[in-house]
């Protein structure tokens, strides 16, 4: 890993940067890594202004790197879409966070990144309301009479 991305990893306040730094090592070790873009992540896509033809499209990771607490772990994808006048293909890379793909469920380490991908969620949603983690657990309903 480089300083720069061992810096962010030890200054994040969403991400556990040991299980972040295996992740990408793992990661790493795999490329590439065929995902499909999340409905979360086509929705950014066209608020952006690209439009995916097809939404199924599997797409390759072929690079990562990490971005700290704003964007966590960024995939480099590679996206094949037909070109607009209609006369075959071409290539435009792509660069997205972890959390908005999903990852083909055989590859050796899809279950790792979709833990990874939970707990982001989570984190990011409690950074988002600025609370800690345990008081953002769903509190159990109370039974029979009073508070």
């Amino acid at each position: 890993m480089d300083d720069l991305t061992e810096r962010m990893l030890a200054s994040s306040t969403i991400d556990n940067p040991v299980e972040t730094r295996q992740l990408l090592v793992e990661m790493n070790a795999n490329l590439p890594i065929p995902v499909r873009i999340s409905e979360i992540g086509l929705h950014g896509l066209r608020k952006e202004g690209t439009y995916m033809k097809d939404i199924d499209a599997i797409h390759q990771v072929h690079g990562l790197t990490y971005s700290g607490d704003m964007g966590g772990i960024l995939c480099c994808l590679t996206v094949e879409q037909e070109k607009e006048d209609g006369d075959g293909m071409e290539t435009h890379g792509l660069v997205m966070s972890m959390t908005h793909l999903k990852v083909d469920p055989t590859h050796p380490v899809a279950a790792k990144i979709k833990e990874y991908q939970k707990k982001r969620a989570l984190g990011v949603a409690i950074a988002n309301i600025g609370t800690r983690r345990a008081a953002a657990k769903p509190k159990r309903k109370k039974r029979g009479f009073g508070g």
